[in-house]
């Protein structure tokens, strides 16, 4: 009898205290370790949970009151040990929790993930969306910034062109009398109390849901009996991802390392600034400063923040609205031209409000940013429709076409997946803060090395990441086998 080694003794103590093989965690098919889409939702959950934790640190030493809010987070920043660091970790996990959230819904979205019995956990998973905003709005005053304060302000006019009573009754919850002080310590406690325990527990709502239900099939009409297996929760899933877990952490390290914030210009009253929000608020401050908008005043603004909203409530009750039969793409032109034309305003209302800081939006630059989208993307939908055009095959649909065991193991050792996750995260970290060193107190030359060797480490852990998760058990001959399973996948359409 072979001798157990230390990892997998440790393993199996740990499964054998905390029960993980009899957790109620539901086992996932294989296809959904193929596709990283699938993760998103716990991409998003883990920024939360990180961002909250350096959160948590913060908290120690920011003060938020007007007089001295500033003033804490520059003593974070310059001398508190590390606290730059765990500052900007808190950034990036925000921003990062946002990002990968509207990903998470755009995907829901387009695969049609809203359909019964998984209703409920649509309208929870929106609520939390709009919740992840929300922290995100509230927690850019905290700093004092004049820059903050003014897209604040921005905000808080939005609120006042909601129909009564709400939007009274939003104005005095947010904004207290009006004083500063009463709106720096409202806002802290929505983002550091009220709101993350909301969202806490529409997760507890929403995770039970997903184990009642499980994984939403995918769309793809390539996947095969073999790849709806299911694989147990542990090790399988729970070392799947850890693998995700660490690639974030390092890269969120690696980003708060080699790009750091600063501290912007503090807030005083008479201070006049531009009111730019951050960039997931972009696009709003995009339309409402169109020439057009302001030329109809408040009329202009009322018909913006009402579309707002009917939008909102549109996607919040579309699994009541959206009747159709077929989850296909190319099935529902209507409904994909609307998702790609999402993404697409999106991203160029948010680039005009960027390329025109401090002006207004012309009318006709508006109205084409508008139009020439639009028609070209509902053009595109109803084509694909009618199959008179045919997008590049999914790299994933590809993938599904093949018997997966001969390219891809979906049970390795639990051993490569934990060393691989300590390698990469490991690599990022040396690649980080060698290439900061190049703007501290060593030499360029000296910082170029240490960068470059950092970069050699990280690109060694990538290959050996590869090797022993995608091409496990070289040495009994697969690596024939495994060739030849790329090459029927290049070959494959």
């Amino acid at each position: 009898m072979t001798r157990k080694s230390l990892i997998d003794r440790f393993a199996g103590w740990l499964d054998e205290n905390f029960g993980f093989t009899k957790s109620i965690l539901r086992p996932a098919p294989e296809y959904s370790l193929r596709n990283p889409s699938y993760w998103l939702g716990a991409i998003a959950v883990l920024a939360f949970f990180t961002a909250g934790i350096a959160g948590i640190i913060l908290l120690q030493y920011y003060d938020p009151h007007p007089d001295t809010a500033w003033e804490s987070v520059s003593r974070i920043i310059v001398e508190v040990p590390f606290g730059n660091l765990v500052r900007n970790i808190h950034i990036y996990s925000a921003f990062s929790m946002i990002f990968v959230s509207f990903l998470h819904f755009m995907r829901n979205y387009f695969v049609v993930a809203y359909r019964r019995p998984r209703e409920l956990m649509w309208i929870v998973g929106m609520l939390m969306g709009l919740i992840t905003l929300m922290m995100g709005f509230t927690g850019y005053l905290l700093p004092w910034y004049a820059l903050s304060y003014a897209a604040v302000g921005f905000g808080i006019t939005i609120i006042k062109h909601l129909p009564q009573p709400l939007s009274g009754l939003l104005e005095y919850v947010i904004s207290g009398y009006g004083t500063d002080a009463e709106l720096l310590r409202k806002f802290f406690t929505f983002h550091t109390v009220l709101l993350p325990a909301t969202l806490l527990i529409l997760l507890a709502i929403k995770l039970h849901i997903f184990e009642v239900h499980g994984i939403t099939e995918p769309v793809s009409r390539y996947i095969s009996e073999e790849e709806k297996k299911l694989v147990p929760w542990f090790p399988n899933v729970f070392l799947y991802f850890v693998i995700i877990a660490s690639v974030y952490v390092a890269s969120i390290l690696f980003a708060s390392i080699v790009y750091p914030f600063g501290l912007h210009e503090k807030y005083t009253p008479g201070v006049v600034t531009i009111p730019m929000p951050e960039w997931y608020f972009m696009w709003t401050y995009a339309i409402a400063k169109t020439e057009f908008i302001e030329v109809m005043g408040e009329a202009g603004f009322n018909i913006f923040v009402s579309t707002l909203m009917i939008i909102t409530l549109i996607f919040i009750f579309l699994p009541f609205i959206d009747r159709w039969k077929d989850r296909h793409p190319s099935e529902r032109p209507f409904f994909l031209a609307i998702g790609a034309w999402i993404i697409v305003q999106v991203g160029l209302m948010t680039y005009l409000a960027w390329a025109t800081a401090g002006s207004y939006i012309p009318t006709d630059v508006a109205i084409l940013s508008i139009i020439i989208p639009t028609i070209i993307i509902f053009l595109a939908a109803y084509l694909y429709r009618l199959r008179i055009i045919k997008p590049p095959e999914l790299v994933w649909e590809k993938f599904s076409k093949l018997k997966i065991r001969d390219l891809v193991e979906t049970r390795p050792n639990p051993k490569h997946y934990i060393w691989t996750a300590v390698r990469f995260l490991l690599s990022i970290m040396c690649a980080g803060l060698s290439f900061r060193i190049i703007y501290g107190a060593l030499t360029e030359s000296i910082g170029s090395v240490w960068l470059m060797l950092g970069s050699v480490l990280l690109a060694l852990s990538t290959i050996e990441a590869f090797k022993t998760i995608y091409l496990e058990d070289l040495r009994i001959g697969n690596l024939e086998k495994r060739f030849k399973a790329l090459e029927r996948w290049f070959r494959i359409g």
